[in-house]
């Protein structure tokens, strides 16, 4: 079974937290953008949204 991840635009500055979680990937595009499962992102005071097939594929994402 998959992992459904999110993703959330990073506006301030990306935490050494952010860095070192290993759920955590950090794509760099027209912004600056964390990824994770669900469940990881309760962690983080951010907005986030669930991530497309598309973009899965673009940026080679790992569930």
């Amino acid at each position: 079974m998959k992992t459904q991840l999110v993703y959330a635009e990073i506006l301030d500055f990306i935490t050494p937290t952010m860095r070192e979680d290993p759920l955590v990937q950090i794509v760099s595009d027209t912004g600056v953008f964390i990824v994770t499962t669900v469940e990881n992102s309760k962690q983080y005071p951010l907005d986030f949204y669930p991530v497309s097939t598309e973009a899965m594929e673009a940026y080679n994402l790992k569930q």
